[in-house]
């Protein structure tokens, strides 16, 4: 990520959006392609980052989030995808970044 993120929430959310945006082309590839798609899975391990991109929190100011990140909240909304909250330890995503080497 380029961008330098506040809070663990905002950077959470900002890797579900690089998640999402590399997942449509190929989304829309096999739909043309006549093989419609079940909405894509993605899994947080940040209860606050679910929240703000399923809209069951509200944010209190309004540029705490990227502009961008609504686009993810869109798409959402449309069914083409599904924000999932699952522990760290479950998170195997984050597996190198957490978890000591041992």
């Amino acid at each position: 990520m380029r961008n330098v993120f506040s809070s663990a929430a905002e950077a959470d959310t900002g890797s579900a959006f690089i998640n999402a945006q590399a997942d449509v082309p190929l989304r829309q590839t096999l739909h043309e392609m006549g093989w419609p798609q079940p909405p894509t899975l993605i899994t947080t391990d940040n209860s606050v980052a679910r929240g703000i991109l399923n809209g069951t929190v509200k944010q209190k100011r309004s540029k705490a989030i990227d502009m961008h990140f609504y686009w993810l909240q869109d798409r959402i909304r449309d069914g083409q995808f599904i924000i999932q909250w699952k522990p760290g330890v479950c998170n195997l995503s984050d597996y190198y970044s957490r978890h000591p080497l041992v």
